[in-house]
């Protein structure tokens, strides 16, 4: 998607970290944006708003599933990679790096910082799905999302979350597809109707991420499963 604003083209670039997370500036006027939200925080753009879209994890197949005539990009950079945490096995303790750390403010400490999970938004509500709470309800659960019913899911091919908005208000698993009881399937990532056709996928605004992120770019969110 190219950031136009008022049929003008922008070019953004990373000046910095807030939060623990990184900003984006324009190049242009220099205001600072969240990159979220897409939301002007500081500078002559605070008003406006980037237009937004989901960024979805897939491989390949599931691109393609998606659209046959996807151009795929493959990147030859081989150099090193900046992250903004620390990882480790399973039985050691994960956190932020000293310089994104010492940029939080005030923590929801509602739930680990490092956590990760689907954050979930509308212009009326925002809520949070821990992974873990996903995978306790056998990985997948149907909720209600301003009077719509939402399917968020652990993908068995990415073992990522995802959500979307169902006809149906119950599932199930069958290998790596969830067939709802509307008849339709959810499969590599599309929607596929009872006639074995594609059927248009409507998704809420939705973001892959770390509890301490989402939380701190949405006080106060809903957390599914403690409200």
């Amino acid at each position: 998607m190219i950031p136009t604003i008022d049929g003008k083209l922008y070019h953004f670039e990373n000046p910095g970290i807030y939060d623990g997370l990184f900003l984006m500036a324009d190049t242009e006027t220099s205001t600072f944006w969240n990159h979220i939200t897409g939301e002007a925080l500081y500078g002559e753009l605070v008003g406006q708003r980037l237009p937004l879209s989901n960024l979805l994890q897939m491989n390949v197949e599931q691109a393609l599933a998606m659209d046959p005539d996807i151009e795929i990009a493959l990147s030859p950079y081989e150099g090193p990679r900046i992250a903004g945490g620390q990882y480790a096995r399973d039985d050691e303790t994960r956190d932020l790096m000293p310089r994104f750390a010492g940029t939080l403010g005030t923590e929801d400490e509602r739930r680990p910082r490092m956590e990760l999970g689907l954050g979930v938004w509308t212009d009326q509500t925002n809520r949070y799905y821990a992974v873990e709470s996903i995978r306790a309800q056998g990985n997948f659960v149907i909720d209600e999302l301003d009077g719509r019913s939402v399917l968020v899911y652990v993908d068995p091919i990415s073992s990522t979350p995802a959500a979307l908005y169902v006809d149906a208000g119950e599932a199930r698993f069958e290998g790596s597809e969830i067939h709802l009881s509307d008849g339709t399937v959810v499969r590599a990532g599309s929607l596929v109707g009872p006639d074995g056709g594609p059927r248009s996928v409507d998704r809420p605004l939705q973001l892959f991420t770390r509890w301490y992120g989402y939380a701190r770019t949405f006080p106060g969110t809903e957390i599914f499963g403690e409200d």
